[in-house]
């Protein structure tokens, strides 16, 4: 796999599927608020249908994923903990010690999320990197929840736009 994404056992025992890690991990870790998140993996196809996606089909189009699709997989959202760890974890790699106070106040109650993504906004270059570290570990969060259900990725998921901020 080229992702360099590192799992536990052998990949010899995982089926293969043609799922894109970073699709997967925004369905596993979006904001339960948001209705981005969720949803299910078409196991012949490896195609995502979010819970939006899905309700839509449903309501607008009359068409029910759960009973038209045989062999699917539901993905249940994470939570938020991990990506909170990833903040702190990218707080204790930075050399600049003023940034690191600063993002050590930020992440510290509610909207932790946002104000921690403000400070970096407020110093220049310093949400790519963020990003780029964020990124590559939701991409191991995915490939991993898809190791435990028995299944390894083959595609390769290009990196996310950090202009984005997505």
């Amino acid at each position: 796999m080229d992702d360099g994404i590192q799992l536990n056992g052998t990949d010899g025992d995982l089926k293969p599927l043609p799922v894109d890690l970073a699709e997967l991990a925004e369905a596993l870790e979006s904001n339960p608020l948001e209705p981005t998140g969720g949803g299910i993996i078409d196991l012949d196809t490896g195609e995502i249908f979010v819970e939006c996606v899905i309700e839509y089909l449903r309501d607008d189009e009359g068409v029910d994923l759960y009973e038209t699709r045989e062999n699917i997989l539901g993905i249940d959202r994470l939570g938020s903990r991990a990506a909170y760890q990833d903040m702190l974890d990218y707080i204790d790699t930075l050399t600049d010690e003023h940034l690191a106070e600063l993002l050590t106040v930020a992440v510290q109650g509610c909207g932790a999320f946002r104000r921690f993504k403000d400070v970096l906004a407020e110093h220049t270059g310093t949400l790519d990197p963020y990003f780029t570290f964020a990124d590559a570990r939701e991409h191991q969060r995915a490939a991993e929840w898809l190791a435990d259900n028995g299944y390894i990725s083959t595609r390769h998921s290009p990196p996310r736009d950090a202009t984005s901020g997505s």
